[in-house]
């Protein structure tokens, strides 16, 4: 209980999120089949069909179609509308919601068709030319029905609700209680706090127009399969997502990512983790929490972004540990031009505490050097970002014979009040093109240089590796804490459709000190089985990794990913196939 108070006040008391105010119309459906095609957000009904809407009306019929995205709505045959501005009896009504308009096919002698406005049925405007294809229902042969209901709840240019579903995927289906679909414009709304996984079947359970509540069947390569929890909040201004992944195992992380805007240039973000080792509802075995809030000001020509870190490795008071901590303030110049020169720069400057309290039973510090501990570190940094975006090269009037040239430098450099400074620079230059409509491709180099120095103590000299294959490698003699990593990059993507996708990359590594194999531990591998890091001391020389992103159904693609290093040691393939599957 303790744990769930900490996390719910996280989200509480950091991030007030307003909802969002109802004004599309609300719509409810009832009818005895009705069909939903995600593919063309388009929603069928057919038999006893019965619509009631949140300004006052209810229509029979016995078939219905809407497209959500037009926003608009028909239902045909034996049509009865009643409401507080009259009541209908004809063949066919269509309701446009975004103009208040609606048509109407009488059943009288002579044929006709009525436009009403503003839900006023007392009153009929005759012979009003009406859009072409007001009473037509479209053609679904070509597409295939993603989920059956019974009932449904729609909100305008926001969300549908259905109701004793029977969801189909890749030919099989089950039934669910409830299903909940979201299209309406909040991008907010898109927001995770899920770890990756291979495979992630989403069942959203139910919402509205602010909120969200799903339930993930996942499978990854460290946790295998299991469930994860997700609730979703937000806001015209921000947003807030909880989850619980993994929620069948006995390790579950309570992640929390927020954010909150305040007028047009304060924000507040923050990401949560609590992480506990617990048995159902027993006292947790372990505990641990850790945050990231941060808050951004704008202003006309630069920001300022203050971040925070605050661990706590223990909330169950088994053993005593240590609470590191750390704040950094930045300030950062807006992108300007260099007077009429294609170049662009921007500066930044920031400092930052960090603070550890020295635990007499662990003998603990963030830092020892010659001798001494240090429990507090100031920093201080100071960088600049140079750079030449979208440089067109070729024929220019021919988007296939164009060349895009791009290029950056980053350079910083961070000094600590221990006897520690670290000089770091990126430089990055790409060319690109599309070649046709199926394939694009890019060349990239990329000079990572950083400078780790001390003044107390040093590196040592003097050490020469043996390779694998017995050959010393004298280029760590000369190491003395400044490596230069360069890696060429080749790239290119064929895309067949919109629903395959492939791609084919090459790499070649330059490094210095030069890439030893089983000398430097590899990269830890993450959830869905890639190298954590991308750039790390001891890489490999070569690689090429294909990918193929394939759409199953309308809401399901997979993804599969494998890499080949050339025999760099032991490592000849990635350690497996990456396989994953998204919606």
């Amino acid at each position: 209980m303790r744990l769930l108070v900490v996390l719910f006040g996280l989200l509480y008391g950091h991030l007030a999120i307003p909802p969002v105010p109802a004004t599309g119309t609300i719509i409810r459906l009832q009818a005895d089949r009705i069909e939903f095609y995600y593919d063309r957000y388009l929603i069928e009904a057919d038999g006893h069909v019965r619509v009631t809407t949140s300004d006052g009306m209810t229509i029979t019929g016995d078939a219905f179609s809407m497209d959500l995205k037009l926003n608009r709505f028909l239902i045909a045959s034996h049509v009865h509308l009643r409401s507080p501005g009259g009541q209908l009896d004809g063949a066919a009504i269509a309701d446009f919601i975004d103009f208040r308009r609606i048509y109407f096919v009488p059943v009288i002698t002579k044929p006709d068709r009525w436009t009403y406005e503003n839900g006023d049925f007392a009153h009929a405007f005759h012979g009003r030319q009406m859009p072409g294809d007001t009473f037509f229902f479209p053609d679904t042969h070509a597409s295939k029905v993603s989920l059956a209901a019974r009932g449904a709840v729609i909100q305008s240019r926001a969300f549908v609700r259905f109701e004793s579903v029977r969801a189909y995927v890749t030919g099989a289906s089950f039934p669910l209680p409830s299903y909940y679909v979201y299209f309406g414009p909040n991008r907010n709304m898109a927001a995770n706090s899920l770890s990756g996984a291979n495979f992630d079947a989403t069942w959203n359970a139910t919402g509205n127009a602010n909120s969200i509540t799903a339930l993930h069947a996942r499978y990854d390569n460290t946790n295998q399969e299991y469930l994860a929890f997700e609730q979703h909040l937000a806001g015209p201004n921000g947003y807030a997502v909880v989850s619980v992944n993994p929620l069948t195992k006995l390790e579950h992380f309570w992640n929390l990512v927020g954010s909150e805007r305040v007028g047009s240039r304060f924000q507040f973000n923050l990401f949560a983790q609590l992480e506990e080792t617990q048995r159902w509802l027993q006292e947790p075995e372990s505990a641990s929490l850790v945050y990231y809030p941060s808050i951004i000001q704008a202003f006309n020509q630069s920001y300022v972004q203050v971040t925070g870190q605050f661990v706590n490795y223990n909330l169950v008071n088994q053993y005593r540990i240590n609470h590191p901590s750390a704040v950094t303030a930045t300030a950062t110049t807006a992108n300007h031009r260099i007077g009429k020169t294609p170049l662009y720069e921007s500066i930044f400057y920031g400092i930052g505490f960090n603070h550890d309290s020295n635990n007499p039973e662990y003998q603990q510090a963030l830092q020892t050097l010659g001798g001494v501990q240090y429990t507090t570190i100031w920093d201080h940094f100071l960088g600049y970002t140079l750079s030449l975006p979208n440089i067109k090269l070729g024929d220019r009037s021919n988007p296939y014979h164009t060349y895009y040239f791009n290029g950056s430098v980053n350079a910083e450099r961070t000094w600590n009040s221990t006897p520690h400074h670290v000089n770091g620079a990126n430089t990055t230059f790409s060319l690109s093109r599309t070649f046709s409509r199926f394939v694009n491709s890019y060349v990239s180099y990329n000079v990572a240089n950083t400078a780790d120095i001390y003044n107390v103590g040093g590196y040592s000299t003097g050490y020469v590796p043996i390779s694998s294959d017995g050959v010393p490698d004298y280029s760590y003699a000369a190491f003395k804490g400044a490596s230069t990593l360069r890696v060429a990059t080749f790239g290119t993507t064929y895309t067949a459709s919109p629903n395959l996708v492939t791609t084919l990359t090459y790499q070649h590594h330059d490094d210095f000190p030069v890439g030893v194999p089983n000398l430097f531990p590899p990269s830890p591998i993450n959830n869905i089985g890639q190298f954590a890091y991308s750039n790390y001391l001891g890489q490999f020389i070569d690689a090429v990794t294909g990918e193929v992103r394939a759409r199953l159904a309308p809401h399901l693609v997979i993804d599969f990913q494998r890499t080949y290093y050339f025999n760099f040691g032991t490592l000849k393939w990635s350690p497996s196939f990456v396989v994953q599957f998204s919606q």
